[in-house]
């Protein structure tokens, strides 16, 4: 009897619970943090629809090496015939959530540029689940996000980087280490289309971070393996001068996660997806 008068509660409050979230559904809508469609809160902060573009995404072929998203013949087990000719390319792996589609570029611009924190957590999850895919998840020690100049800062609602990272590693129960700065202030990259262009504007920004008192405050990264966090790479210069800096400052192993890797001229074309919008 009291088991049965137990469950009768429990269900009654299940169902109040459910009535109030309702009435708070109709009261304050939630809308898609993608598309800004009407969405119930129990669904989460992306519609139906943006979510599938996401993972349709997330499951094209990439490059484990630097990311590209690349037809299957074109990807070998150490990286594709691009990054393989890239001298430049530091870093042992890279992974991403997946091509740079309408509701990828959507939920980057609404973290980047206002400060939507709620975007941060359901990209945490995405990429958090391509990480778990990864062999060489088990060997990090640590997530670094690319750092941010204090003036562009001051220009931005929120550390887009600094927050994609914490909120990943929430996720992985990884520490975040800022063990880079970016010590020149430079115009953005994306105003930026020649690739040359691009790595000149990012030379010599970042150095190693501050050194703090006590000692036990200064970040290490020395004999570690780490991954560095960023909302996109085009390039990859920005992540070629961080890995620089975690290179000298002695890391074992350096790796990248990002939300998206858009495509570079020379990439070739995937067979019924859109081509990527303009970078924010």
């Amino acid at each position: 009897m009291a088991r049965l008068g137990h469950s009768f509660a429990a269900g009654a409050a299940s169902a109040l619970g459910h009535l109030a979230h309702g009435l708070v559904d109709v009261a304050l809508p939630q809308t898609c943090a993608a598309c800004g469609a009407w969405v119930a809160g129990s669904i989460g902060p992306v519609c139906p629809a943006c979510h599938d573009e996401v993972c349709t995404a997330s499951r094209l072929p990439q490059c484990p090496r630097c990311g590209r998203t690349l037809p299957r013949s074109a990807i070998h087990d150490d990286g594709c015939a691009r990054c393989r000719a890239e001298p430049f390319w530091n870093v042992a792996g890279v992974v991403r959530v997946g091509r740079y589609t309408p509701a990828l570029r959507s939920l980057l611009v609404g973290l980047k540029y206002h400060g939507h924190e709620r975007n941060a957590g359901y990209l945490a999850d995405r990429l958090a689940a391509e990480l778990r895919d990864r062999g060489w998840l088990g060997e990090l020690n640590a997530l670094v996000p690319v750092p941010m100049h204090w003036l562009r800062r001051a220009q931005r609602p929120c550390d887009h980087a600094r927050l994609l990272a914490g909120a990943l590693a929430r996720r992985l129960k990884l520490p975040v280490i800022r063990a880079a700065r970016r010590m020149k202030h430079t115009p953005s990259q994306v105003r930026l289309g020649i690739r040359a262009a691009r790595f000149e504007n990012v030379k010599g920004c970042f150095g190693p971070a501050r050194r703090y008192w006590p000692a036990w405050l200064r970040p290490v990264v020395a004999g570690k393996t780490v991954c560095i966090i960023d909302n996109l790479i085009s390039t990859g210069a920005t992540v070629h001068e961080v890995s620089k800096v975690l290179r000298k400052a002695g890391a074992r192993r350096i790796y990248a996660a990002v939300v998206a890797r858009p495509a570079t001229p020379g990439d070739p074309p995937i067979a019924g997806f859109p081509d990527d919008g303009p970078l924010p």
